[in-house]
């Protein structure tokens, strides 16, 4: 008679979770995700960057990078901005949806068409552009962020300020920049 006995055999707990459906279906669920994850980390493309002269180029033909031997990427993007601050007149970090950034160059624009312009939203690596401008400017960390001669003028307010002032035009003609006639 024990064996119409109708108290439960002993189950272990692994043994009853895999008879459910919704556990197989969490494993299952948590298995492709993880495969997805490790699947877009691997095949990721490389991140693209600009060189001196603004053309697309990957970091391991940088010639920042060094060929064999390989710098902190955060190093070579911190020298490539700087760069573009040191070699251009007037260079303009901007953000392309950012209304006081359209205005700046609206701005920059009715005196000169010789100034340069990132726009840092575009980029790959726009978080860390954001930083480096942050500690170049001491603190400044709004867009636009604009330079003259490789020297921080902060952003649309501070270029405001200056034409209001009528010295944005003479400050441009003494950079050498060409002027709108």
């Amino acid at each position: 008679m024990d064996s119409l006995s109708t108290k439960p055999k002993p189950v272990s707990v692994i043994s009853a979770i895999m008879r459910s459906r919704r556990m197989r279906a969490v494993f299952f669920l948590v298995g492709c995700l993880l495969f997805s994850y490790v699947l877009l980390v691997r095949i990721s493309s490389p991140s693209l960057d600009l060189d001196a002269e603004d053309r697309l180029m990957d970091e391991s033909s940088s010639p920042l990078s060094g060929g064999a031997n390989k710098e902190d990427p955060y190093t070579a993007l911190e020298k490539r901005i700087q760069n573009l601050i040191d070699t251009n007149h007037v260079m303009v970090f901007s953000k392309s949806y950012c209304p006081y950034s359209a205005a700046a160059k609206r701005l920059l624009g009715s005196y000169t068409s010789d100034f340069k312009v990132l726009e840092v939203d575009l980029e790959s690596k726009a978080g860390e552009i954001k930083t480096i401008l942050t500690k170049i400017t001491k603190g400044h960390s709004t867009f636009p962020s604009i330079f003259f001669d490789g020297e921080s003028i902060g952003g649309q307010d501070n270029l405001l300020a200056l034409d209001t002032k009528h010295d944005l035009k003479p400050r441009l003609e003494s950079l050498g920049v060409a002027m709108v006639q």
